[in-house]
């Protein structure tokens, strides 16, 4: 997870507030495609939680503290610190039975399913310091960086629970990432500007077909690997 550095709500959003429908849904258009478009390019074309590619799995604007159903506050529904962009996993693609899944709407979905949902356990990109508090480890899975028994670990182990940051479709990325980074630090150990040009571009930005600079999926992992 990499922190959402603070910024300014699209204008848009700011001049719509005062006349906005209490349903999320009746938003005008134009004033959600603002907010979608500016979080795509504050998070670099990744989604808030998994890091996987927008451009790829799709998006949707992402409420971290739900606006309805089970626990939701609806007076959060346009506070812009609360939206995050998220990807839509894989809806996409048909799923097995009882294929495990990720992200924004899994996230809902468990919510729903267990009836709870406690804020202050969760960890929101646009959290200080959050991109600190996670671990990936060689073979793809993702834990809590702080020891057994803190605050801060069984806040990480909730989140990625509650996110599904540890399912299947989501080790295997990491893991065949992990896997050919390593495989390229240790072809070129003995050659230092080597190493720093390939953490130049797994790290660096680049830019996406619509003009809009991204980052690499799985920004944390990478980082991660290449000990930085």
């Amino acid at each position: 997870m990499r922190q959402l550095a603070p910024h300014a709500e699209p204008s848009e959003l700011t001049a719509a507030r005062p006349t906005l429908p209490p349903d999320w849904n009746s938003m005008p258009r134009p004033v959600k495609f603002a907010i979608r478009d500016r979080l795509y390019r504050h998070q670099y074309g990744l989604c808030g939680y998994c890091e996987g590619s927008l451009g790829e799995l799709g998006r949707h604007i992402e409420h971290v503290e739900p606006k309805g159903g089970v626990a939701g506050n609806s007076g959060r529904t346009y506070d812009y610190t609360n939206l995050i962009a998220s990807c839509q996993g894989d809806t996409d693609r048909p799923k097995a039975a009882g294929q495990d899944g990720s992200c924004g709407h899994f996230k809902d979905q468990q919510i729903q399913a267990k009836g709870t949902f406690s804020i202050g356990d969760f960890v929101s990109p646009r959290e200080t310091g959050c991109d600190g508090l996670f671990n990936y480890l060689l073979d793809g899975r993702i834990v809590p960086k702080a020891a057994t028994g803190t605050v801060s670990n069984r806040r990480a182990a909730y989140t990625i629970q509650l996110v599904g940051l540890d399912c299947n479709r989501l080790k295997n990325r990491r893991r065949a990432i992990s896997e050919k980074l390593i495989r390229q630090i240790d072809r070129f150990k003995d050659q230092p500007a080597v190493l720093q040009q390939l953490a130049n571009h797994y790290l660096g930005a680049h830019v996406d077909s619509s003009g809009n600079t991204v980052l690499l999926p799985f920004y944390s992992t990478r980082k991660q690997r290449l000990g930085l």
